[in-house]
């Protein structure tokens, strides 16, 4: 693959896990439920690292030329991804919750597209450490995809009853 086009993958990847980390951040500084900002401080966390990753193989292409096949940063594993980001106090107060539901929602939409770009870069890379490489934030993203997915889940209905979303019988 050509340089200059590798290092716009590696660029827009990049971009992807900056926007990432900023709002997952902005919605650390302003979710009331302590559980939900310590869930997307989580988050904002692994995203720094992936944007760290991804720099480091800027940097190593720039400078030698080449991939650094060694280079696959590792995710922290400390948050359960199966367990709730919420707590019940934030399932018994639902009404008003717009942001904590917001910031759901919009964390599912850039976790798809992240998913979406890095399994494409895996599809086309010549590779295989570069295959496994995106592969591997690619499944990254779809933990955290899925996990923001399950609690979407589990509070919608409250949560659009709560607040009269919910279609009148």
């Amino acid at each position: 693959m050509d340089q200059d086009v590798f290092l716009t993958i590696l660029t827009k990847a990049m971009e992807i896990e900056r926007d990432g980390f900023q709002f997952y951040r902005l919605a650390a500084e302003r979710a009331e439920d302590a559980g939900a900002r310590e869930t997307f401080e989580h988050l904002a966390a692994e995203e720094r690292r992936h944007h760290e990753a991804l720099q480091h193989q800027v940097r190593a292409v720039l400078e030698r030329g080449t991939w650094d096949a060694g280079a696959v940063p590792r995710e922290d594993r400390s948050l359960d991804p199966s367990g709730d980001v919420f707590s019940d106090g934030f399932r018994r107060r639902i009404q008003g919750r717009h942001l904590e539901m917001s910031a759901l929602s919009i964390g599912i939409l850039l976790e798809r597209n992240a998913i979406d770009f890095y399994t494409r870069q895996a599809d086309e890379a010549e590779s295989e450490d570069v295959r496994r490489f995106f592969r591997e934030l690619a499944d990254w993203e779809t933990e955290h995809y899925r996990m923001l997915l399950r609690q979407d889940e589990a509070l919608r209905d409250d949560y659009w009853a709560e607040n009269r979303f919910a279609p009148l019988d």
